[in-house]
């Protein structure tokens, strides 16, 4: 499989995360279950892409990180947010 852009990547993500549900469950798909680049986290949570980028040295924010790729979960980020004060 090649993949062309970030669309791509995301779908097919959200592909490998719903292969992992096992057959016997109804598979429940959450919009908070999504991955966000650290753009579309910036742009998600209103706030620039150096605060952001602050917030994830500091810890503030959870990530995950592959190599240069970062993407936040969409339900942690939320989390975090009721959870802290800024």
């Amino acid at each position: 499989m090649i993949i062309k852009d970030k669309t791509e990547f995301f779908e097919a993500l959200n592909e490998w995360e719903a292969s992992k549900i096992p057959s016997g469950k109804p598979e429940t798909k959450d919009p908070d279950e999504l991955y966000l680049s650290q753009r579309e986290a910036a742009r998600f949570l209103r706030v620039s892409l150096p605060t952001l980028i602050s917030w994830k040295k500091a810890r503030k924010i959870p990530f995950y990180q592959h190599g240069r790729k970062v993407l936040f979960k969409k339900s942690e980020v939320l989390e975090a947010m009721k959870n802290s004060v800024m």
